[in-house]
């Protein structure tokens, strides 16, 4: 049984993007740092990093070995001798324990970015990122073979005293896992499965919570930003970066659109076109006679404002409004009741309440499928629902 052949590639950024190439070599049989083999030629590209390629259980396995040429050659021989050794033990039925190798996880981290911007996942950057600061503090080691499962265990606890919801402590499970995946890390050894969470009812902002909220912003930035929010049901990021001429101010309508210059590419890639409120169109005109840019709802630099959150639960705290029995209220003083999302299913839940049917609510919040827009037809017919509840003549 002969033992899988390790290739050293050079993961690089060349004039037509991003590529796999073979690693070049030197008449010494060295690799060549920062060279390609590309055909016949040897070319340099300045910026990339090292990747060993195998097969194991019949499947390709890719692995970064960093940046530095030296250590991924010499990482590809100590590579190719240990599946060798594996090999001649599968063969004479021993059973072989690999010793963890030395993956610095900021290395690994910093290729892993690199790559996903490359191929413009940037809203899976911005996640990875902000888990990986709160992972990497909790943690506190800094190469994989560091990693336990008690470490992990530590924060997901961690996760859950900052007030994470267990959804939220899910997805960030998925975007650090995918990435130690993707470094050649045993995840199966940190943790077998997921952290479970189950599904919440819907929840949607009351008339009297919302009227109370808007009459207490004095700021015309803070009343736009979430007037958008709760009366066109964008998803946080379709509004960060909405531009101007995604207006058409005569026809009353916002067309989402990806902006792959800003690194934004729309969930599921469907754009799509929604009416607004005449209200909210004679609002936005008039912002847009004081603040001009490209993006409507940009910081004064004109840029993306990636602060909506914390300024929505100041905002909260301000008007009095947080709900004081929250875990959020009780050891942060920021309600957990009061997030982002929230516009958006009231949005969603005011459409079906307002009898627009399920097809043309679902061409205008931009969900994939029926069911996920079903489940806000629950909080829809709770109002009607309670009336005819109290309107029975009960015999008691």
């Amino acid at each position: 049984m002969n033992s899988p052949k390790v290739s050293l590639h050079y993961c690089c950024k060349t004039p037509d993007g991003w590529k796999r190439l073979p690693a070049a070599m030197g008449r010494n049989g060295k690799i060549r740092p920062r060279f390609a083999q590309v055909a016949s030629a040897q070319i340099q590209y300045p910026q990339g990093h090292y990747e060993l390629r195998h097969m194991q259980d019949g499947k390709m396995v890719w692995r970064n070995v960093g940046e530095d040429a030296a250590a991924a050659q010499a990482e590809q021989i100590l590579t190719s001798r240990r599946l060798a050794v594996r090999v001649a033990a599968k063969a004479a039925d021993i059973k072989v324990e690999d010793a963890p190798s030395k993956v610095s996880l900021r290395e690994q981290a910093k290729a892993f970015v690199e790559r996903q911007t490359a191929r413009g996942k940037q809203e899976s950057v911005i996640t990875f990122e902000n888990a990986l600061e709160e992972f990497l503090f909790v943690a506190g080691v800094d190469n994989a073979d560091q990693l336990t499962e008690q470490i992990i265990l530590r924060w997901y606890a961690a996760l859950r005293k900052r007030g994470n919801s267990e959804r939220t402590i899910n997805n960030k499970h998925v975007s650090i896992f995918g990435f130690l995946n993707w470094a050649g890390i045993n995840t199966k050894a940190l943790a077998k499965q997921a952290p479970k969470y189950t599904e919440k009812t819907v929840e949607v902002y009351e008339p009297e919570q919302l009227e109370v909220f808007f009459a207490t912003l004095t700021s015309p930035y803070h009343r736009i930003v979430f007037e958008v929010l709760l009366k066109s049901g964008l998803r946080m990021q379709e509004a960060m970066f909405l531009e101007w001429h995604d207006i058409n101010f005569a026809r009353g309508t916002i067309t989402v659109t990806e902006k792959n210059d800003l690194g934004f590419q729309i969930k599921d890639r469907a754009g799509r076109t929604l009416p607004i409120p005449a209200d909210l169109v004679e609002h936005l005109q008039t912002w847009k006679e004081a603040h001009g840019g490209r993006l409507v709802l940009g910081t004064a630099n004109d840029t993306p404002n990636w602060k909506w959150l914390p300024l929505l639960k100041r905002l909260v705290k301000k008007a009095g409004l947080n709900c004081g029995h929250c875990q959020g209220c009780r050891e942060h003083n920021e309600c957990g009741r009061w997030y982002l999302h929230k516009f958006r299913a009231t949005y969603t839940t005011s459409l079906l309440r307002a009898g627009i049917d399920v097809r043309t609510v679902m061409t205008y919040t931009g969900h994939a499928d029926m069911e996920t827009v079903l489940r806000y037809l629950s909080s829809a017919e709770g109002t009607e629902t309670q009336n005819k509840i109290n309107s029975i003549a009960w015999a008691c």
